[in-house]
């Protein structure tokens, strides 16, 4: 059995405090860079928005919401074709500037058509740019900072929604039209910002070195991880497990949507997947995310100043607290933090329902205010995994052969839940009230048993590791080999495979 090291244990031209060093100091520049900023609610909060267009509510104000979400089931599709063909950086770029169109259209909309419209063509950049940002931000990112920043790219979203919301209250005291056009207009911030640093931003190595072009790769990583070393022993360490991790891939078939039915890592890999992408919206999350304000008035909160402000407090309180776990996830490890924030979730919102049902039977004004805190508790949980988690999770379980085509699955099954979701909640909630939050309560129990039994632990493990943990039983042994040379999954093993797969079951089984 070979003794390949793991990248902990090589030498490595960097400083140990990342700030201090001017490789990751770009490092973690180019990764917040790269995190996409919107404004994807509040307008229902706004006096001159429902008079513009006419009080929206029950299947209307759904299909309103659904019109941003929609196009992303298909165009996530567009994503992996141009990541793939065109490279990471291409795709981020093409997706930029269909979202700065989007948000002009929306912007200067003069009727509920072109509204719907700016809304569908900016789901449409959505779609696109979901499929490559957060692959690009991990397959360009140090190893030491690779959980981080990837964990910081969907928490990094509440930023753009605090800026949004604190946008929407100022827009209360702009009179007429202006007062929802002027934040509408602001979300070309977010695009500009992307394409100048996509221009300033490396190619993927592992890309590069996919598409026979290793010399422009190994220097990227020299840059990028030890501050032009290109004989720095951890960029040796990199080109060589890439390189490796690509030529076991080539023995594969094309890439395709078939090759998650073909294995049983493949099949695991799927369900894990389907399960995060379902996660962003389908805990209970996405009635309070995007339909704050009915939630509030349903409550007695009614005066657009509070609903205004409330938002904009939780989503100051949700960065802040996904921010600390994404620092912290590499050391805690995924599983104790999905399952702590399930059951937190749980009980929190069992709170939240009672206190609900409390409100609407009595009409007790402190019983509806007190649901307010016990929102912030359930997102605390909430924020603690399921913001920073799912989309670095899936990222980091992916094979590079198929990480891009496994993005594209992932944002359309987000987008198609999301988009059921957001018809379904207001025609629910309106006709049902506090009793739909026993769906959700229900949801939260399935995800318990699920992640308890079917999501391994990634901690510590290089990106070429950890992308293989679902490949192995809990005994380290790989799934559907018939043989030593010709296991299920047709890809040669090297040597030292025995010894990633106990390295991985090691970080698996710690709590």
């Amino acid at each position: 059995m070979s003794a390949t090291p793991k990248w902990t244990d090589v030498a490595n031209n960097t400083n140990p405090i990342w700030y201090k060093d001017a490789s990751l100091r770009r490092n973690v520049a180019l990764g917040l860079g790269l995190y996409q900023l919107g404004l994807l609610s509040g307008f229902q909060a706004m006096p001159s928005w429902q008079k513009y267009f006419n009080n929206p509510k029950g299947a209307l104000l759904g299909i309103y919401a659904a019109s941003f979400f929609i196009p992303s089931i298909f165009t996530a599709f567009v994503g992996d074709m141009i990541s793939t063909k065109l490279g990471r950086r291409w795709c981020i770029l093409i997706a930029n500037a269909i979202l700065l169109v989007g948000a002009l259209v929306n912007t200067f909309a003069v009727s509920v058509g072109m509204w719907c419209g700016g809304r569908a063509i900016m789901g449409t950049g959505v779609g696109i740019v979901k499929v490559a940002t957060p692959v690009l931000i991990q397959e360009i990112a140090h190893p030491r900072l690779r959980p981080i920043l990837g964990s910081c790219y969907q928490t990094f979203a509440y930023m753009g929604i605090a800026f949004a919301a604190f946008m929407t209250f100022a827009g209360l005291y702009v009179p007429g039209d202006w007062g929802w056009r002027f934040p509408s207009i602001l979300q070309v911030v977010g695009p500009i910002a992307v394409i100048t640093v996509v221009l300033n931003c490396p190619e993927s190595p592992r890309w590069l070195i996919k598409n026979g072009r290793a010399e422009e790769a190994h220097n990227i990583l020299a840059a990028l991880h030890a501050n032009g070393d290109r004989d720095d022993p951890l960029v040796l360490l990199e080109v060589k497990e890439i390189t490796q991790a690509i030529e076991r891939e080539s023995h594969m078939q094309k890439a395709s949507f078939l090759d998650f039915l073909r294995t049983p890592g493949n099949r695991r890999r799927l369900v894990a997947l389907i399960a995060m992408a379902c996660s962003l919206n389908w805990m209970g999350n996405g009635i309070i995310t995007y339909f704050l304000s009915p939630i509030l008035k349903s409550i007695g909160i009614t005066a657009p100043i509070q609903i205004t402000l409330i938002n904009a407090g939780l989503a100051i309180w949700n960065l802040i607290l996904a921010g600390i776990t994404a620092v912290f996830c590499d050391k805690v490890g995924r599983r104790p933090l999905f399952l702590m924030s399930i059951v937190g979730m749980l009980c929190s919102y069992i709170v939240v329902m009672g206190l609900s049902a409390g409100f609407a039977n009595t009409k007790n004004h402190s019983m509806g205010v007190a649901v307010i805190p016990f929102l912030f508790i359930y997102f605390g949980f909430y924020d603690m995994a399921f913001t920073p988690l799912p989309v670095a999770y899936t990222v980091e379980i992916l094979p590079f052969s198929i990480r891009s085509t496994g993005m594209a699955l992932f944002t359309s099954f987000a987008t198609l839940g999301n988009s059921f979701n957001q018809f379904v909640n207001p025609i629910a909630l309106g006709a049902i009230g506090w009793k739909y939050y026993a769906v959700y309560v229900a949801i939260l129990f399935f995800y318990l048993g699920l992640v308890y039994f079917m999501f391994p632990e990634t901690k510590r493990l290089s990106a070429e590791d950890a992308s293989r943990v679902f490949d192995y039983d809990r005994k380290g042994r790989l799934l559907g080999k018939v043989n030593d040379d010709h296991p299920e999954n047709g890809v040669n093993q090297p040597e030292d495979e025995g010894k990633c797969a106990v390295s991985a079951i090691e970080n698996r089984e710690k709590p």
